[in-house]
């Protein structure tokens, strides 16, 4: 039986990858249903996404900055961007304004994979938080469909709080067991 020092480091990458696939469930279902609904739309979400993501590798998380700003910053971003969104559905003068939002969203699974590559092997680090981006992803679709928009609000925000609380796991501890 893992005790609780265990089961975290276990758990948070998982928890984080199902905070990112429901962050882009959100996205781009709010973008789809307010915006348009074609291939522009999801290529914006994943461009965007990946251009802040690598911003977030190779250039924030030098700084000295905690995790958890880059966490508070994608929130703020995302609910920026569903905020526009409600104010001024089917407003495409504000494609590049969504574009810098998501961008902004996506600094922080660059900083935590650059953060976390010092505590898990990238092996475990990218199959746990695949998998957790994946159930992100699935559920995100499943709960926005059976309980509406309030999931896409609520479910991320309930998930940044719980790995805030948490704590990231720290590079002293290195917890780089094969899964």
């Amino acid at each position: 039986m893992r005790s609780q020092e265990q089961i975290i480091p276990f758990i948070y990458p998982s928890l984080v990858g199902l905070l990112l696939g429901l962050l882009q469930t959100g996205l781009f279902f709010q973008l789809a249903a307010t915006l348009s609904s074609s291939i522009g739309t999801f290529l914006l979400v994943t461009l965007s996404w990946l251009l802040g993501s690598a911003l977030g590798v190779t250039w924030l998380a030098k700084r000295r900055w905690p995790t958890g700003v880059f966490l508070a910053l994608a929130l703020l971003a995302y609910a920026a961007c569903v905020l526009m969104l409600n104010a001024a559905p089917f407003n495409t003068r504000w494609w590049l304004i969504y574009g810098l939002l998501i961008v902004v969203t996506g600094f922080y699974p660059g900083v935590f994979f650059a953060r976390m590559s010092a505590v898990y092997s990238a092996r475990a680090l990218f199959l746990r938080e695949n998998n957790g981006f994946i159930v992100g992803l699935v559920l995100g679709s499943l709960l926005y469909m059976l309980l509406g928009r309030i999931v896409l609000w609520a479910a991320p925000v309930a998930l940044a709080a719980l790995l805030y609380l948490l704590g990231e796991p720290r590079p002293e501890l290195r917890h780089r067991p094969e899964p």
